[in-house]
């Protein structure tokens, strides 16, 4: 009677390895395809505005597969967005480490560094998509790191706002001598200078040119009694943009991010803070808010909105708010 049974252990047994090397072969596709399809389901809830849900899903993916490249990827790029900027990059890092594609980690991580002032990591920063030009400029910046001088906590400064869509307002910046309307645009990185204001170079260090411009650096960056040193930017002086309209000067939010702005429409004025901190105690309504290379995305009426927006547009340019980045809120006031 025991010849049986254990001809039929044997067979079983054998059949039990059959299926594990079959599963060896086919579960890291399989798990790539689930961990793939939850990111993607965190990704629609975030942009349907279910934030709270989409980051539930986010760490819930990560810490189930806590070396899966996609699953660390996708919760670094998530909290980053939400102003969470150096976990974010060291989740990045670690997805890069696990497998993860060098290069799309690598377009993540290039803005994050740069609103971080971490010159250091971004020139050894592997699979760079830098330009040869922005490579020189950050090698350049490890050696003259910016510096901020703010002679008082709080400064006041007179801004205009915009309800259009085409930015949160404008206002007047000085480079060396010269003092011009920018416009804030959350779509741009640093200081850049269109048309024919961009063809003077005082107060500008000059790397090389490349596909998008000129690379450069504001030597010395004036928003009314605070100066930054050393903010990158970009110059570019063809024709193009006069047909367009978009010529003129522009400032990205990643400058003003750190000083934690205050913007009040009803008295025309913007306020910074040399800690960039808000208190937690501060009255306002948060709305959870994405900032990263798609611009400045908010929580309006249950969805991520854009600054493009007509509601967005609108409520940002008659309303007092703050940005929180830290918090990873828009404090409406």
């Amino acid at each position: 009677m025991l010849a049986p049974n254990v001809r039929t252990t044997g067979h079983r047994l054998r059949g039990a390895l059959r299926l594990t090397a079959i599963v060896a072969v086919v579960a890291p596709s399989a798990a790539f395809a689930q961990w793939g399809s939850s990111v993607f389901q965190a990704d629609s809830l975030l942009a349907s505005g279910h934030v709270a849900a989409a980051e539930s899903m986010y760490y819930a993916v990560s810490s189930s597969r806590p070396r899966d490249a996609v699953a660390r990827a996708a919760l670094g790029r998530y909290l980053a967005a939400r102003g969470a900027l150096i976990v974010g990059a060291t989740l990045l890092e670690e997805a890069r480490l696990f497998g993860g594609d060098t290069v799309s980690i690598a377009r993540a991580l290039v803005p994050i560094f740069g609103s971080l002032g971490n010159y250091r990591a971004l020139s050894v920063l592997p699979g760079s998509p830098l330009s040869s030009a922005e490579q020189n400029r950050v090698r350049w910046l490890v050696g003259h790191a910016p510096v901020l001088e703010f002679p008082d906590s709080i400064a006041t400064l007179p801004y205009k706002p915009m309800t259009d869509g085409s930015g949160l307002g404008t206002l007047t910046i000085g480079i060396s001598d010269r003092t011009m309307d920018a416009t804030i645009d959350p779509s741009v990185t640093g200081v850049v200078l269109r048309g024919r204001i961009a063809r003077r170079r005082g107060g500008l260090h000059v790397f090389a040119e490349d596909t998008n411009g000129v690379v450069a650096v504001v030597n010395e960056l004036h928003l009314g009694v605070v100066t930054l040193t050393n903010v990158p930017a970009r110059l570019d002086s063809s024709s193009s943009h006069a047909k367009s309209g978009r010529q003129g000067a522009y400032i990205g939010l990643d400058v003003l991010r750190r000083l934690a702005p205050t913007f009040d429409p009803t008295t025309d004025s913007l306020t910074l803070r040399r800690s960039g901190q808000v208190s937690a105690n501060t009255v306002g309504t948060r709305a959870p808010m994405l900032l990263d290379g798609q611009g400045l995305r908010i929580l309006v009426d249950g969805k991520m909105t854009t600054l493009a927006s007509r509601e967005t547009a609108r409520l940002l340019g008659t309303r007092r708010w703050i940005l929180d980045a830290k918090r990873g809120v828009v404090l409406l006031q």
